[in-house]
């Protein structure tokens, strides 16, 4: 198979671009596809193989340095990405053969290296398959924290924090279910469609189509590059975004004719949903610190045929001297852990002292954004992660430290457990099948 032609290959060559430049694994694994001559098919295998070995990369590491005599730092980047490509397949992508996977990848390591680097491929990878019903990881009451991180493949310090926050049940479980490939959801745009139009569209064109968990214009799509690659999206019929992410807007209770102003709104998801919500009467101001992603909150707005948005460039942390509204909208800066299943690259990329950064941060915007809150009005603060010290932490600190707002009601329907208040929700994939997000609601006395 041809290079340009070879999903395993490209995959490998998307992988080392990732580590090589740093950047987002989406991004790489675009150079790699605008190049290729790929069927569809193979498409989906590079897609998979990228998306599956990057989300596992430490617990590939760990296997193959059981297997390997040499360390995996002295391994070039194109052979270790190789062999970390081979051992995804052989451990968790049961529709490949063991034998095919480790052939692929000696035909790989000739091309990367020379007949020495294919024959310790080749020697690595078939004890891999051999053993992988043995592969033992640090025992779990001894060494939770080594256990869970080797096993699920996350970062030690994301672990730490989920351990002390939900214990050891809850992380194991949150980590299963952000190892699992993400399902695609649209948010049907009803200023043009209905929910009914968009769900019999769809499954005239063969996909499986099932109701939101909560949210109204919701729809789970099966396969989801039957609504990605749809005329549909195009024409401003839906738009793509998760259930959880499309909850913030309804939070806020925008009513038809208001003000309303959306402080982080970058690339418009949530500001195009409050037009939406308000039956596009009203104006929302989206501010966001870059000119170049208010151009996507507008070209947006524009395809989904909305016009009350007005895009303004300004940094939410300082003051913008507006007048009071009775409607703000924060939809933070965070480390998106909660999008990983989406963005598995973003475990890696992520560090606890971002965290600690991102926390002044969020802290600085609502500070701001209390100021622009008129008396009876409501300030939502949304985050896409799933550290408590960026959600319920601020949240707290907020009610501490600004005493004209207190606690506001979310709308009955959202998710909730037994004792939760009912002025925050903590949404985790492994509880609620949706991406990890917190929202939670104040109103200004």
């Amino acid at each position: 198979m041809a290079g340009a032609d070879n999903p395993r290959r490209l995959a490998v060559l998307a992988l080392t671009r990732l580590e090589k430049r740093g950047g987002f694994l989406k991004e790489a694994l675009h150079f790699q596809l605008q190049k290729s001559a790929l069927a569809a098919q193979d498409k989906a295998l590079l897609t998979e193989l990228a998306y599956g070995t990057v989300r596992l990369r430490k617990n590939l590491d760990y296997v193959l340095s059981t297997y390997s005599k040499r360390p995996l730092a002295k391994i070039k980047p194109e052979l270790l990405n190789n062999l970390r490509l081979g051992a995804y397949q052989i451990l968790y992508l049961d529709r490949v053969p063991a034998a095919a996977a480790v052939n692929e990848a000696v035909k790989l390591a000739h091309t990367f290296g020379h007949r020495g680097t294919a024959n310790f491929t080749n020697a690595v990878l078939r004890r891999v398959a051999r053993e992988k019903d043995n592969i033992t990881y640090p025992e779990l009451a001894a060494r939770p924290l080594d256990h869970i991180a080797f096993k699920y493949s996350f970062p030690r310090w994301i672990i730490e924090l989920w351990l002390e926050w939900l214990g050891e049940d809850e992380t194991i479980e949150l980590c299963k279910a952000l190892n699992q490939p993400p399902q695609t959801t649209v948010r049907v745009n009803t200023l043009k469609t209905s929910v009914s139009e968009v769900t019999a569209h769809l499954k005239s064109k063969g996909a499986l189509v099932e109701p939101g968990s909560f949210a109204p214009e919701i729809l789970y799509i099966k396969p989801g590059n039957a609504a990605v690659n749809d005329e549909w999206l195009s024409l401003g019929m839906y738009y793509i975004q998760d259930e959880s992410s499309a909850l913030a807007a309804h939070a806020l209770r925008a009513e038809p004719g208001q003000v309303v102003y959306d402080l982080c709104s970058a690339p418009g998801g949530k500001a195009t949903h409050l037009a939406q919500l308000m039956n596009n009467e009203g104006r929302i101001f989206a501010f966001d610190l870059a000119e170049k992603r208010l151009r996507l909150v507008l070209e947006n707005a524009r395809r989904l045929g909305i016009g009350i948005i007005e895009a303004k460039q300004g940094d939410a942390s300082l003051p913008l001297g507006l007048s009071p509204a009775p409607r703000v909208l924060v939809d933070a800066p965070c480390s998106g852990l909660g999008t990983m299943r989406h963005r598995p690259d973003i475990r890696w990329r992520k560090t606890l002292k971002e965290v600690k950064a991102l926390v002044k941060l969020q802290r600085a915007i609502l500070r701001q954004a209390a100021e622009y809150v008129d008396r009876g009005g409501l300030l939502v603060y949304a985050t896409c992660t799933i550290t408590k010290e960026e959600n319920l932490d601020v949240a707290n600190w907020f009610l501490k430290t600004h005493t004209q707002f207190s606690p506001a009601g979310l709308p009955a329907w959202f998710p909730k457990r037994a004792g939760e208040p009912p002025w925050y929700v903590q949404i985790l994939p492994h509880r609620h099948g949706m991406d990890g997000f917190f929202i939670a609601a104040f109103q200004k006395e």
